[in-house]
C-alpha cells in the first residue's frame, strides 16, 4: 500500500523470512487422490528403495563486497558497494526517516510523500507528470521504485553503468523537486483506500494490524495507514514533509554495482552537490517502548469470515542490541521457513493451516516477534497453544544442533541470494545503513551467524521470551468457533472485539 515497506525489520536484512504457501484451512486428501495412490501401490511389482539423501557438501565462501562510505560538503553520504565485470549499478537514495515520522493523526504522510515523489517533478524548468517521468525511466532502461519503511523511505532505480549518470540526475530532480500535485494525491489515496477495504476483509491482515497496536498500545509502531488518517492527509501536508525530511543531510546515496569509490563521488557530486543543507537541524523522531493496555487475548469477531487467523507476539530486542545474531537464528527456528518448528507443527504434523511462520520488527525502543496462521475457526485456540508450547520448547531445551545448523543454513542461502545481484546487495547495505550499522560490517554475518551454539538459542528465548510475555490475537467468526473458544485461557484474560467497532486509529482499539 502507497509503496510502504512491509518487509521484515531484521537486525540481518536479507537473513529475512518468509510466508511459505497460502494461509488456510486444514489439509485433507481427497478421495480420487487416494484412489489413485492404492492402484499406484497395487501396480508395483516390488518395494522400490530410495536411495538416501545425499550428505551436505562443505560450507561455501561467501565473498561480500568491500564496502565504503563518503560523506559529501553537504552532508550527503555516498555509500558504495563495488560489484565489478557486469555493467549494471543500482542506485537508491535513502531517506533516514520513514514510518515514525508521521503525525500522530496523520499516519500514512511519510509513506504518501514518497510514493508521490515518482508522480511528478519539475525537471529543466518545467513540470513533468508521471507518464512523463516513466517513460524518461525506461528510456534508461530501469524502472523509478519507491518505498517506505520504519526509519527509511528509499526511490532507486537499477541501469547499466553508461547509463548512471543519467539516471541519477533523473532521481536527483525526483527527490529535490517533486511537484506533490492535488490531484496526483487524490489518486493514490483513491488507490490506498481501496487496498485497505479489501485488506480490512482478511483475517490475516486484520489480525496482523490488531497485534501490532495491541502490542505497543500509544507507540507511533503500532499506527498504520486508515481511512480516517488518509483522508486528512493534503498537498500541503506533502510539501511541509518533504521541505522538512527531504534534505541532504539526511540521505544515502547507495550505490551497488559496477562503479568504483572515484566514480561514485563524482557522480554523486554532480547530481547532489549543489544542493545546500539548510542551517536549521533535521527533524528526529524516536518512538516509544511497548505500552500494552488490553488483555492479552484478543478476538476480533468477524462474522461470516472463511477462516481464523491467529497471530502471537512477544518480546524481541531492540535494534542494535548484542543478542541481535542470536535473535535473528532463534527467531528462523521458529519460524522462518517450511521446515521451521511452527510450520512443522502446525502444517505438517496436524494439518491445521497451509502455512505457519513468523518475523519480527527492531525499533530503537524495542522489539516484536510474531507468529502466524489461518486455519478453521474451530482450530484457532488449539493453533494458539500450539504456538505458546513452540515458544516454551524452545525456552526449555537446547535445539538439536543438526536442526540448529539447517536453519542457519536457511539464513546464510537467503543472504547468499541477495547478493547475487546488485538489487539484492543494495537492499542489504541499505538496511544496515537505515538501522545505524556500518554496512562494512555485513562482511563477517555469515561467520556469526554460523557461529551461534543451541544453548546460545535456549538462553536467548529464555531471556526475551517467558510466558508470561506471549500476547495472542486471533481475527476470525466467533460463533462458528463455539466452545473452542474457552481453550485460549481464562475469561477474564480475553476479550472480544466486533470488528465493525474496531477503530485501529485507537490505541485501545475501541471506537471513541
Amino acid at each position: 500500500m502507497m509503496g510502504e515497506l512491509t518487509e521484515r525489520t531484521s537486525p540481518l536484512k536479507g537473513f529475512g523470512m518468509r510466508a511459505w504457501e497460502r494461509p488456510g484451512a486444514r489439509m485433507t486428501r481427497t478421495p480420487w487422490i487416494a484412489a489413485l495412490a492404492i492402484a499406484a501401490a497395487g501396480a508395483m511389482a516390488a518395494p522400490v528403495a530410495i536411495p538416501d539423501a545425499p550428505p551436505p557438501g562443505p560450507a561455501q565462501t561467501i565473498s561480500v563486497p568491500s564496502i565504503t562510505t563518503q560523506t559529501l560538503k553537504n552532508g550527503l553520504r555516498v555509500v558504495i558497494a563495488p560489484r565489478p565485470g557486469l555493467p549494471l549499478v543500482t542506485a537508491q537514495v535513502l531517506l533516514l526517516a520513514g514510518r515514525e515520522a508521521d503525525p500522530a493523526d496523520k499516519t500514512g504522510l511519510a509513506a504518501m510523500t514518497t510514493t508521490l515523489l515518482t508522480r511528478g517533478a519539475r525537471r529543466g524548468g518545467q513540470a513533468v507528470d508521471a507518464a512523463t517521468l516513466a517513460r524518461q525511466a525506461e528510456a534508461l532502461g530501469g524502472t523509478l521504485e519507491s518505498a517506505t519503511g520504519w526509519r527509511s523511505s528509499m526511490v532507486g532505480m537499477t541501469v547499466t553503468t553508461p547509463l548512471l549518470p543519467a539516471a541519477l540526475a533523473l532521481m536527483a530532480d525526483v527527490v529535490r523537486a517533486p511537484t506533490l500535485a492535488a490531484d496526483e494525491l487524490d489518486g493514490e489515496r483513491a488507490r490506498a483506500l481501496d487496498g485497505l477495504r479489501v485488506a480490512l476483509d482478511n483475517p490475516g491482515n486484520v489480525a496482523g494490524l490488531v497485534a501490532a497496536r495491541a502490542w505497543w498500545g500509544s507507540s507511533v509502531y503500532g499506527r498504520t495507514a486508515t481511512p480516517a488518517s488518509l483522508g486528512r492527509l493534503t498537498a500541503d501536508d506533502l510539501r511541509s514533509f518533504h521541505a522538512a525530511q527531504w534534505r541532504p543531510d539526511r540521505l544515502v546515496l547507495v550505490l551497488a554495482g559496477d562503479i568504483d569509490a572515484a566514480g561514485a563521488r563524482t557522480l554523486a557530486q554532480q547530481a547532489f552537490g549543489d544542493w545546500a543543507r539548510p542551517a536549521s537541524p533535521p527533524p528526529l523522531a524516536q518512538g516509544r517502548a511497548a505500552a500494552p493496555t488490553l488483555p492479552p487475548v484478543l478476538w476480533v469477531d468477524m462474522p461470516g469470515s472463511g477462516q481464523s487467523a491467529v497471530v502471537i507476539s512477544a518480546p524481541a530486542e531492540p535494534q542494535g542490541h548484542a543478542d541481535e545474531v542470536v535473535g535473528d537464528v532463534a527467531q528462523t527456528l521458529l519460524g522462518g521457513g517450511y521446515s521451521a518448528r511452527l510450520n512443522q507443527v502446525i502444517r505438517i504434523e496436524r494439518g491445521l493451516s497451509y502455512g505457519a511462520f513468523g518475523g519480527s520488527e527492531a525499533h530503537p525502543a524495542g522489539g516484536r516477534w510474531n507468529g502466524q496462521a489461518q486455519t478453521k475457526h474451530a482450530s484457532a485456540a488449539e493453533v494458539a497453544q500450539l504456538m505458546r508450547d513452540a515458544v516454551a520448547r524452545l525456552v526449555r531445551e537446547p535445539a538439536p544442533a543438526a536442526e540448529l545448523a539447517a536453519r542457519q543454513a536457511s539464513l546464510v542461502g537467503g543472504f547468499a541470494r541477495r547478493l547475487e545481484t546488485t538489487a539484492g546487495l543494495a537492499g542489504l547495505v541499505a538496511g544496515e545503513v537505515a538501522a545505524g550499522r556500518d554496512p562494512a560490517a555485513l562482511a563477517g554475518r555469515v561467520d556469526a551467524v554460523r557461529a551461534v551454539t543451541p544453548e546460545q538459542v535456549r538462553d536467548y528465548a529464555a531471556r526475551w521470551w517467558a510466558p508470561a510475555t506471549l500476547r495472542v490475537v486471533v481475527a476470525g467468526d466467533w460463533a462458528a468457533a463455539g466452545d473452542s473458544v474457552k481453550a485460549l485461557g481464562d475469561p477474564a484474560s480475553l476479550r472480544r472485539l466486533p470488528k465493525q467497532a474496531l477503530d485501529l486509529d485507537a490505541p485501545g482499539l475501541q471506537q471513541r
